[in-house]
């Protein structure tokens, strides 16, 4: 699926993203010790319909070593493995030239992985994930562009947190709109990645159980 690429709406939805998101940046740029975005697992090589090329998304950890009191320990939790989810779920990320709209509304200083996952040779989704410090912020810029950008035929909106018992709150933002895309669009924003979903019809049961794996 591409985005809808009416050069009026492109414009309009890159002009609201610029000036919603324009505090997150001011405050990103202007603080050295932000957190800056990760990468997370690398995909399965897997290659589908015959000469696709598979996406890989290196993890990376920081080199920096704080002092920490005796008996606190330092090991960060970064969030579940992407690869291996997917892979675990038989889906295949291909490389794809589509645009997300997590990639419009973030700078070039936060590393947003874009890909299209195929199940049984087949396209089940559109996923793009990002890791960043100010992820929260991300997401709230994000939201308020897209009330902006929803066409009369938006349907089916939820926007929640969601609590687990075992697990971090899920922030949940789903919905219907063919002005925007003709497949269900879902955001899932856990601790400091936040996820985008353009879900194909039929398989949302395949990629509801990768977002449940995510959300741990």
């Amino acid at each position: 699926m591409r985005l809808k690429t009416a050069s009026i709406g492109t414009v309009v939805f890159l002009v609201i993203i610029s000036l919603a998101a324009g505090e997150y940046w001011f405050k990103e740029r202007s603080n050295p010790n932000l957190p800056q975005a990760q990468n997370s697992s690398s995909s399965p090589d897997s290659t589908a319909s015959g000469s696709t090329d598979t996406v890989a998304s290196p993890n990376s950890t920081s080199s920096e070593v704080s002092a920490v009191k005796k008996g606190v320990s330092q090991k960060l939790y970064t969030g579940p493995d992407v690869a291996q989810i997917l892979a675990a779920s038989q889906l295949i990320p291909v490389k794809t030239s589509e645009t997300s709209l997590l990639k419009l509304s973030a700078g070039a200083e936060t590393n947003v992985t874009e890909t299209v996952l195929l199940k049984n040779n087949d396209r089940a989704a559109f996923f793009s994930w990002a890791e960043a410090g100010e992820v929260k912020t991300l997401f709230s810029a994000l939201k308020q562009a897209l009330q902006e950008q929803f066409s009369p035929q938006v349907k089916d909106l939820v926007d929640e947190t969601r609590t687990q018992e075992t697990g971090p709150p899920v922030d949940y933002l789903s919905f219907m709109d063919p002005g925007i895309s003709p497949e269900r669009v879902v955001f899932v924003r856990v601790r400091t990645r936040l996820y985008e979903f353009h879900i194909v019809q039929g398989q949302e049961d395949a990629i509801n159980k990768v977002i449940g794996e995510l959300s741990k």
